[in-house]
């Protein structure tokens, strides 16, 4: 058996192969796609109904919202004020009040990014009585 050596300019293109077809990687920072929030919907006192909302995502603002009346009117809890809204890992709780005690509200969740991967995720609709 005789032994043969790989000469230079093989191994050289041997070695360019690899490199150019080795493994794909993806970097160490890259960003999962934005999840709906974590909210549940309570009536707390007479006309007003509490959200809680939980973000979480590592971006993003999370809110919650409401259809109201017999025109399904949009409505943001806590009127869309900046305290309203779920940061990052946050947890907010914030009320719709004024509301038509007896009448049921049409209440979901939120989130907004404007990053790359981000998008606009809603919870599934949920129908709440107002107290």
């Amino acid at each position: 058996m005789t032994n043969k050596r790989i000469k230079g300019p093989i191994l050289l293109a041997a070695s360019a192969a690899l490199v150019v077809f080795g493994p794909v990687t993806v970097p160490a920072s890259a960003q999962a796609p934005l999840q709906a929030p974590e909210v549940t919907f309570a009536g707390t006192g007479p006309g007003t109904v509490t959200a809680t909302v939980h973000n979480p995502n590592r971006t993003g603002r999370c809110w919650a919202e409401a259809g109201v009346g017999p025109e399904n009117n949009h409505h943001f809890f806590g009127n869309g004020a900046p305290e309203s809204m779920a940061g990052p890992d946050q947890t907010v709780t914030t009320t719709l009040e004024g509301l038509e005690p007896g009448s049921t509200i049409n209440a979901r969740g939120g989130c907004f990014d404007d990053t790359p991967t981000g998008g606009m995720p809603f919870t599934e609709p949920v129908t709440v009585t107002v107290p």
